[in-house]
């Protein structure tokens, strides 16, 4: 087939032009599924259980609190429920019966106001350790956020790219004969379709080319399209 050095030349900036098109879909494939992105995500599920289970802890300490409280309420007003039957009681044995419960009640009141103390000092204790895996998973959650924003610039900048580098291939490609791009697309296929002959070296497989079969690469004419020996790639001379 004959073949004119411009036209080589448009299907050598081709090959460049559609390498460059491929690494750049891969860097966006390969930037989708960020190892970085994946153990952020691991960190800050991590994170979150970690406040959760803090938080839990907050509410559990909070409802015994409640229940406390309550038998608090309960033992106070049959304190003075009991205070009010002693000072209105004429009876010695009532009145002894009434105080043996209040020392009762009094022991119980105490207790219960120790726990209450106890709760508190707790409950303000894990509301700390809250605070701090509150803001451990707003740290992660933030590096995440730059994350993806710094992927999204790379993908969109990349994505500029592929649009650009489209525009010349469609430029090139109207350039080259139908036959010739058929032959061009058939070969891309299978690996890179056209390389340049440096020394004895094709660009294509980065393979040296025998002796003999460079003679029969010289000798051929400049208007006709040579082949790689090895693989099979277009040469541009």
């Amino acid at each position: 087939m004959k073949v004119s050095q411009n036209q080589l030349q448009d299907l050598l900036e081709l090959t460049t032009v559609d390498q460059l098109l491929a690494r750049s879909r891969r860097q966006i494939e390969d930037l989708k599924v960020s190892p970085e992105l994946d153990a952020l995500g691991v960190r800050l599920r991590s994170a979150s259980v970690a406040y959760l289970d803090a938080n839990g802890q907050v509410e559990a300490f909070e409802a015994d609190l409640k229940r406390v409280e309550a038998d608090l309420a309960v033992v106070e007003q049959r304190i003075k429920k009991d205070n009010q039957s002693l000072n209105n009681t004429s009876s010695a044995k009532d009145a002894q019966g009434i105080q043996s419960e209040l020392q009762t009640l009094a022991k119980r009141k105490s207790d219960l106001e120790d726990a209450s103390l106890a709760l508190m000092e707790q409950i303000a204790a894990v509301q700390s350790e809250v605070a701090q895996k509150l803001e451990a998973k707003a740290a992660v959650e933030v590096e995440i956020k730059a994350k993806q924003a710094a992927i999204q610039t790379e993908i969109l900048k990349l994505a500029s790219g592929i649009e650009l580098s489209s525009a010349d291939r469609k430029q090139l490609a109207e350039r080259v004969p139908h036959e010739l791009m058929e032959i061009y697309s058939a070969k891309a296929k299978r690996g890179v379709p056209v390389g340049r002959l440096l020394n004895r070296e094709c660009g294509a497989c980065h393979m040296n080319i025998t002796a003999s079969a460079l003679q029969e690469v010289v000798n051929a004419p400049a208007d006709q399209l040579v082949l790689c020996p090895d693989c099979s790639a277009i040469l541009v001379r």
